[in-house]
């Protein structure tokens, strides 16, 4: 869709479409849940170093696209992470193979965002009650069927929706069923999590 609009010169709808990217798939979603990756994990560890380079790619190509549009700011941008002594509007997009595209993980992410959004709007309601300030107050206990259970392993559910914790049971019940509770325990003063048990990523 974006070398269509290149092509048609259609900036307007270009444009559109990289602010959506922007807002919804990166600031509301994948920096606010690495953020805590960023700040809280040793610099060496093999996540962070993973995040960074997906971070230097996913600017690498925004500033490209966006160049047409804000061709001044890119330039300006682009002068200030690269070594190389020429303009940003002398640069080729990145090259992505079409071996990248994996629809069933997509998939995947579809239904875990779903779950997110179920648990977010649980987590909203203790917030507007005044029951818990920040999401990382909440405790998390989270009701799936089998299918969407086994979507789960391997992810850290608490961390997808940056609270405390997650318990996950397994249900018959084919509708998401969400209960949030105060987590209690200590606040790590690092991640800001909450346990009854000392934090394993900060212990001294």
């Amino acid at each position: 869709m974006l070398k269509k609009n290149f092509k048609n010169y259609d900036f307007h709808n270009l444009y559109k479409e990289l602010l959506n990217f922007c807002t919804v798939d990166l600031s509301s979603f994948y920096f606010d849940i690495r953020k805590d990756t960023l700040y809280c994990d040793p610099k060496d560890s093999e996540k962070r170093k993973a995040t960074l380079t997906l971070l230097n790619i996913t600017l690498n190509s925004l500033i490209k696209w966006f160049a047409p549009i804000l061709s001044f700011t890119t330039e300006e941008i682009y002068q200030l992470i690269s070594k190389k002594n020429k303009s940003i509007h002398l640069e080729k997009f990145l090259y992505f193979p079409k071996k990248f595209q994996n629809l069933n993980l997509s998939f995947k992410w579809e239904e875990l965002i779903k779950i997110r959004n179920v648990c977010n709007l649980s987590i909203e309601e203790k917030r507007a009650s005044k029951e818990i300030g920040s999401s990382l107050e909440a405790s998390l206990i989270v009701n799936l069927n089998k299918e969407k259970y086994e979507m789960l392993s391997g992810i850290d559910l608490s961390e997808l929706c940056i609270t405390s914790s997650a318990k996950i049971i397994k249900s018959t019940s084919e509708e998401i069923s969400v209960q949030t509770l105060k987590a209690e325990g200590e606040k790590c003063p690092v991640c800001w999590k909450i346990s009854k048990e000392v934090c394993k990523r900060h212990q001294k």
